[in-house]
């Protein structure tokens, strides 16, 4: 990506609340995650938290589940997107798959954060008005398979992420929306407070996303991927690992001189107290080793 190319992206972002990086991933990439995304489906379908369904698909912790889904937070012009917006110690805040099936309808206009994030509640000073001066938060969708109008592509209402009110109009038209249609391989990067939904499927195939939201370090992620990451996927992620995974992020859960903050973790000589060392964290969550 050039200067030009980046400066272009950051107005859009500025002006529309989304932009769209094309040939993020390589034709060959994204054929090794539609792959890896049908295997998942075919083994989680019969599960009995599944989340398989007539219409749709969704696949949660990617990054355990497929080497493929490693490389989606590791591409210098997403993160230099994201991190221009929300700062070098932006968190990643979940990485699921969205599949919708031929059939499905349009899916409600919303934002996002209202699961654990800044739209989670709202004080009665705020008066129902959302945080839009600043980006908090972007959710950047890996188009696996083309977005086309026909598809289920993602729809946006640009300039939808400066609107203060909480309220969005979930029954009626909304002036200036529109679809956006994007190659395999792109990824759409976009303010979590625009409104947005998925269009309807009218044609024969499905069409597969990976979503890869992101948060600023001060902003809390749908999921504690501190605790989630498995320890060979940490491993491979390199130097930033703990930063991505949000253990910079972690407030202290000793005494705070027992604390590395820029670490996220207990100090070497307390080394005992560490949750992230195996002896530790023993017995806790068990997750499921990415594959070749």
């Amino acid at each position: 990506m050039t200067q030009e190319q980046f400066e272009a992206h950051v107005l859009r972002i500025q002006l529309d609340g989304f932009t769209v990086l094309p040939d993020a991933l390589t034709a060959e990439e994204c054929q090794k995650a539609r792959g890896d995304l049908n295997r998942l489906v075919a083994e989680e379908k019969g599960l009995s938290h599944s989340s398989v369904s007539e219409f749709g698909a969704q696949i949660y912790n990617l990054m355990n589940k497929g080497q493929i889904f490693e490389r989606l937070y590791q591409l210098p012009d997403v993160l230099h997107v994201v991190r221009h917006f929300l700062a070098h110690d932006a968190v990643m805040s979940s990485m699921q798959a969205h599949l919708i099936f031929p059939g499905a309808g349009m899916q409600s206009l919303h934002y996002d954060g209202s699961l654990t994030g800044p739209t989670r509640s709202f004080a009665p000073a705020d008066e129902e008005r959302r945080i839009t001066s600043h980006v908090l938060g972007f959710n950047v969708v890996f188009c696996i398979s083309e977005f086309s109008a026909g598809n289920g592509a993602t729809r946006i209402v640009p300039g939808s992420h400066r609107i203060e009110s909480n309220f969005v109009d979930k029954e009626k038209p909304v002036p200036g929306e529109k679809i956006v249609e994007a190659g395999e391989g792109s990824a759409i990067i976009f303010n979590i407070a625009c409104w947005h939904g998925a269009s309807p499927h009218l044609g024969t195939e499905p069409r597969y996303a990976v979503m890869s939201p992101w948060r600023r370090s001060w902003v809390r992620p749908e999921a504690d991927m501190s605790r989630l990451v498995a320890p060979d996927v940490m491993q491979r992620a390199g130097e930033d690992a703990r930063t991505i995974f949000g253990f910079r992020a972690r407030a202290p859960y000793t005494d705070r001189w027992q604390w590395d903050f820029g670490e996220g973790r207990p100090k070497p000589v307390w080394k005992a107290l560490d949750s992230d060392e195996p002896e530790v964290r023993e017995g806790g969550r068990k997750s499921g080793r990415a594959r070749e």
